[in-house]
């Protein structure tokens, strides 16, 4: 018997698990600020072919001939929770009422795994069901960017309108059988594939050289004019309505882009989808959107894979110093911690052994007598570097004060 791990699992030292139950705090003490509870759901499901991830499903059996299978999706098991605990939930007829929810759980999947060669993962996020709005659907790209943020990176969202791409495409007469292969090139921003695909399916015309327009509608939350131009539908004009509604939610918008080719999962999503980015990482950490009729009439959502962040902030620190000021002067040191800088202190006594410290941990700066000097000392000043000087040697002095 092979004592190595199941292939695509892995198991944690005390250092990672300790980080990622620091991250799951984080982010339950985040949702739970935001009204959201967290419920759990059986790892352990009936095996259901017309589940959406069916195919990737690890399948058991019971000792009663039932077939079994684990989890391999958060929300389809999260809504026959919701149907059974509020009923009136599933019916679409019932007036509004909002439910907000907070998952955490791992899931397993056979073949064709989120992340390469993992097969065990953990998403941890929020469902918003009962509300159709746009301002529900807001408070999800609120708190999506909050996670990312909660979690010590820099957010960048990305929102699109799938709304907008099917009317698009209803308007152009592109055949349900080509849908698949004109969305999948739409979201690889393929022009070309997108022109191949409509031509296969007989789609031309002023509404098809609309789709043709939507990879090119990549941008700020402005750019929801210019699809306005390209817009040939009532009912594209409609989605369009209904995210202008979701950007007029936002106080300060700058932080967000719109990604009108945003085409994935197009017979799943029906509303404004979205995914939370950080710099330096070209993977999304987190994504979600409006998914109505999928599981309940009304629900929207949103998880982060806890292994694709851990990748994320690996990347981070790699390219990040330990620290901003590797110190001879612990008098100083003092001063720059209270003003909130990172300072190691030396522990070679001399500024040459302290110039090798700071470039062993790629701190940019030497504190030496109370002054702030290059850690290399040819280094360019270039006015970046100056600024930032200017902001330690500010730091120091508000620090001593």
């Amino acid at each position: 018997m092979s004592r190595a791990p199941v292939d695509g699992t892995r198991a944690y030292l005390p250092d990672a698990a300790t980080a990622r139950r620091g991250y799951r705090r984080a982010l339950h003490a985040l949702y739970e600020a935001w009204g959201y509870r967290p419920v759990e759901v059986p790892a352990l499901e009936h095996y259901d072919p017309d589940h959406p991830r069916a195919d990737q499903s690890f399948k058991l059996s019971d000792t009663g001939g039932d077939v079994l299978a684990l989890r391999s999706d958060v929300t389809p098991a999260v809504a026959r929770l919701v149907r059974g605990a509020w009923p009136r939930l599933a019916d679409p007829g019932a007036a509004p009422h909002p439910v907000r929810l907070q998952i955490d759980a791992t899931v397993w999947q056979a073949s064709r795994p989120e992340i390469e060669r993992i097969r065990e993962f953990t998403q941890v996020g929020v469902e918003l069901l009962g509300v159709r709005h746009p301002r529900a659907d807001a408070e999800l790209i609120h708190l999506a960017r909050e996670s990312v943020r909660t979690v010590g990176l820099e957010p960048r969202v990305e929102i699109g309108s799938p709304g907008f791409v099917k009317a698009s495409m209803d308007a152009a007469g592109v055949p349900a059988v080509a849908r698949d292969a004109v969305a999948r090139a739409l979201d690889r921003k393929d022009p070309s594939g997108v022109d191949a695909a409509l031509r296969a399916a007989g789609a031309t015309g002023p509404a098809a050289d609309a789709v043709r327009a939507i990879p090119d509608l990549y941008g700020g939350v402005e750019l929801v004019d210019a699809a306005r131009d390209v817009a040939t539908s009532d009912a594209a004009h409609a989605a369009l309505d209904h995210l202008a509604g979701v950007l007029a939610e936002f106080e300060d918008a700058r932080e967000l882009l719109l990604d009108l080719g945003m085409a994935r999962r197009l017979s799943y999503y029906t509303g404004v989808t979205f995914r939370a980015y950080t710099v330096d990482y070209g993977q999304p950490l987190l994504g979600g959107g409006r998914y109505d009729g999928a599981w309940l009439p009304y629900a929207a959502g949103f998880s982060m894979g806890l292994e694709r962040l851990r990748a994320a902030l690996d990347a981070r620190d790699a390219t990040h110093p330990a620290a901003d000021v590797v110190a001879l002067d612990d008098a100083g040191a003092r001063a720059l911690r209270r003003a909130g800088v990172r300072v190691a202190r030396a522990v070679a006594g001399d500024v040459a052994g302290a110039r090798a410290e700071a470039r062993h941990q790629r701190a940019p700066w030497l504190l030496v007598d109370g002054a702030i000097v290059p850690a290399e000392a040819d280094a360019e000043t270039a006015p970046e570097a100056a600024a930032d000087r200017a902001r330690l040697e500010a730091a120091l002095e508000a620090g001593d004060a």
